[in-house]
């Protein structure tokens, strides 16, 4: 400490203390590295040098040394055009009031994140990743927060909730989020738009600017990933070390509450599923005319399988055909044409993913109605081993939009149960020709049974349906 009676002189202190070569030397390592953040790259040499000394005196001589490395270092980094290339500075170790303000910020977010754990477990999927959502923003504070959940059967990121935006899917491996699912790296930007990886197309349709993003993946229990936790713009800066922390038991909270919410909403689905295959079930126990019964089925069998529409043809063996009800119009299409024909010709399973990419579909309907058939389960409803009747479904509204093996094996359980009965009805006995017609009589018939009953509206609209289908195997998609 200088003598406070005959104090030292300012440029005996910088001449002393080696100042000159001080300040050389440290603006000598920025030029050399070229630091985007000067200050905290001064800092960190400068506790680099402090770290070196393991608690000795300063010894201004020592700064002269420093001097002579750093143009040591500098040639030796010349590359063959001449340019200098900067190196790697570890960053220097806090100090006593930084380490107490980082444990302090620490301790808030531990109980911001005990007072989310109660909003957070909720056995609602929407409900859990609103309040996850909603308890990001809060304990990063941030502007915005996203969750995508992984569809592994298209190995896409599926946007659950963000304000003004939904279904949208993002492929593994691209984009942020993308790559945070493929690689299970975490990723903190300082500034998304010097990212190659980042997409301002969302920025350019909203008006918003994304600046900083904190990207880190959600895990199951077992460790796999199953969605992307993403943070947007930290309201004070840049996302620390200390909001990584935070957010990695955060997205593990969320893992867990998305897990359980689906783990409930799955059961919560089979049981209603259930409970509508007993009601077909009793239907067709109880005293239902047939007309009655197979509207039943086709009314209900789509909330089974969570399908979008459902037709049920009966089979006649003798014109080789197949029947169906439309409301007031029944329709008659060959048995060898079509998707359903197919499979009442072979007794066999198709489970379609794509219809248009199947050359038995006809797309002639949804280019007339505007539907797009997607996916097809057509089923063969069979009696003692004999095809009395085919079950088509269409388009799945959940699992990705595609029917499951789950769904051919609800479906062959209840098939089993309704073609015994469908093949003892009086409808089928008159399709085949050997039941009595209408007007008592008996014998072949020479037309599909209803072809010629209703009105005379109800006749040219069956032959209208009929003409304007071509094979008639997706008539179900209208509901006139």
């Amino acid at each position: 400490m200088a003598d406070q009676v005959n104090p030292e002189k300012a440029t005996e202190y910088l001449s002393r203390v080696n100042w000159k070569s001080l300040v050389e030397w440290a603006t000598a390592e920025t030029i050399l590295n070229r630091p985007p953040d000067p200050v905290q790259f001064c800092r960190d040499i400068l506790g680099s040098k402090i770290a070196e000394r393991g608690g000795t005196e300063f010894r201004p001589e020592e700064v002269t040394d420093w001097l002579r490395n750093c143009y040591t270092d500098a040639t030796a980094m010349v590359d063959e055009h001449g340019i200098i290339h900067g190196k790697e500075v570890e960053e220097a170790a806090q100090s006593l009031p930084e380490q107490l303000t980082e444990a302090r910020k620490k301790m808030e977010g531990m109980q911001k994140l005990l007072d989310a754990s109660s909003t957070i477990a909720t056995l609602d999927p929407l409900a859990a990743t609103e309040n996850i959502i909603s308890e990001t923003c809060r304990i990063l504070s941030c502007d915005r927060a996203t969750i995508f959940t992984l569809d592994q059967a298209t190995n896409e990121l599926v946007l659950c909730v963000a304000e003004g935006a939904k279904n949208i899917r993002v492929p593994v491996g691209q984009g942020i989020a993308g790559t945070v699912a493929a690689t299970g790296e975490t990723i903190n930007i300082v500034d998304a738009y010097s990212d190659p990886r980042f997409s301002d197309a969302a920025d350019k349709a909203t008006g918003y600017r994304t600046t900083t993003i904190l990207c880190m993946p959600i895990k199951s229990l077992d460790g796999n990933i199953v969605g992307v936790l993403q943070a947007i713009n930290k309201k004070d800066g840049s996302f620390s070390q200390t909001d990584e922390e935070v957010m990695e038991m955060l997205a593990t909270q969320s893992g867990i509450a998305v897990q359980n919410a689906n783990i409930f909403r799955g059961a919560e689905v089979a049981r209603d599923k259930f409970r509508s295959l007993l009601d077909i079930i009793r239907a067709m126990q109880g005293e239902l005319g047939v007309n009655s019964l197979i509207f039943t089925i086709t009314q209900r069998t789509t909330r089974v399988v969570d399908a979008d529409r459902c037709t049920l043809y009966l089979v006649d063996n003798v014109h080789r055909g197949l029947f169906a009800m439309q409301g007031e119009v029944n329709i008659r299409i060959s048995m060898d044409q079509g998707i359903a024909g197919q499979v009442a010709s072979t007794g066999r399973t198709l489970n379609i993913t794509d219809a248009y990419e199947n050359p038995n579909f006809n797309q002639a309907i949804d280019k007339k109605t505007g539907y797009r058939t997607k996916a097809i389960l057509c089923m063969a409803i069979k009696s003692e081993n004999t095809v009395v009747g085919v079950l088509q479904l269409i388009n799945k509204t959940s699992d990705n939009g595609v029917f499951t093996l789950e769904d051919e094996d609800t479906m062959s359980i209840f098939l089993s149960i309704a073609g015994p009965i469908l093949a003892a009805s009086n409808l089928y006995t008159q399709i085949q020709g050997k039941g009595k017609s209408k007007d008592g009589k008996s014998g072949d018939a020479k037309e599909m049974p209803g072809t010629a009953s209703g009105s005379s509206g109800a006749q040219n609209a069956a032959k209208n349906a009929m003409s304007a289908l071509g094979e008639g195997d997706e008539d179900d998609e209208e509901d006139d």
